[in-house]
C-alpha cells in the first residue's frame, strides 16, 4: 500500500523530486512517480510544500493498493 497527496482546491496530485514538488492532473502519473509508502512521509512532504495547509480542507492523504509498476 502507498499513499499519494491531492490538494483540494486546485483538484492536482504532488509529484515530488529530489528538489522541488512538480503537480499533475493525473492520478496513475501521481502513482508511478509520487508514491508515499508511508503515511507520515507524504504528511512532512505537505508540511515542506507549505506549512499553512490544513490536511482535510487543503489537501488529502489518498492510500492507494496499485502498483506504480503495473501503471508504467
Amino acid at each position: 500500500m502507498g499513499y499519494i497527496v491531492k490538494l483540494i482546491p486546485e483538484e492536482v496530485y504532488f509529484v515530488p523530486n529530489d528538489h522541488e514538488i512538480g503537480m499533475t492532473e493525473s492520478r496513475e502519473k501521481a502513482i508511478v512517480e509520487g508514491l508515499f509508502f508511508e503515511y507520515a512521509n507524504a504528511r512532512a512532504k505537505v508540511r515542506l510544500f507549505n506549512k499553512d495547509l490544513v490536511e482535510n480542507i487543503d489537501y488529502i492523504i489518498e492510500s492507494t493498493s496499485e502498483d506504480p509498476v503495473q501503471l508504467k
